[in-house]
């Protein structure tokens, strides 16, 4: 909705992903079986074959759900098609906490900075302070009516 697994690859990075995936799903001790970068890409942007890829993809798939009811927590009242959506700022936002969301070591604070940032901006969009949607102003059909204002106010005695 907000972004695809390839903006998400590609934003990340696959070398990042690849640390996240081993520091969560790598056994040190199996010099063999470790993740591989092609494990990443097919779980994400294919029909995973092996177990591994099916973790991965899984594990993505959970984070995906999470972020994007965050997201859309902030955002529901506005109505949003999928080109508001693509035309502002959400993409950004959503690959910046999906990288919070994946990473193995939340502590970091390069990725905690990004992730309070993305929530900060998230509450800007909801107060309507960035604006993602273009303001459509209706036009009156009404012609302003207008009374003689009813005051005691005398202009020439004053």
């Amino acid at each position: 909705m907000f972004a695809s697994a390839a903006q998400v690859i590609n934003k990340i990075g696959i070398n990042l992903l690849l640390q996240f995936v081993s520091g969560k799903f790598g056994d040190v001790a199996d010099y063999d079986n470790q993740p591989q970068a092609i494990d990443i890409q097919t779980a994400l942007q294919n029909t995973p074959q092996t177990q591994l890829q099916q973790q991965i993809s899984d594990w993505y798939h959970e984070s995906d759900k999470t972020v994007t009811a965050l997201i859309t927590g902030y955002v529901a009242r506005f109505s949003l098609t999928q080109a508001d959506i693509t035309a502002s700022v959400l993409p950004g936002i959503y690959i910046d906490l999906m990288q919070y969301e994946l990473c193995i070591n939340t502590a970091d604070e390069d990725i905690s900075d990004k992730r309070n940032f993305a929530i900060r901006q998230l509450d800007k969009v909801s107060k309507g302070v960035i604006q993602i949607k273009t303001n459509t102003h209706t036009q009156s059909t009404t012609a302003m009516r207008t009374r003689k204002v009813m005051s005691s106010f005398d202009l020439g005695r004053f």
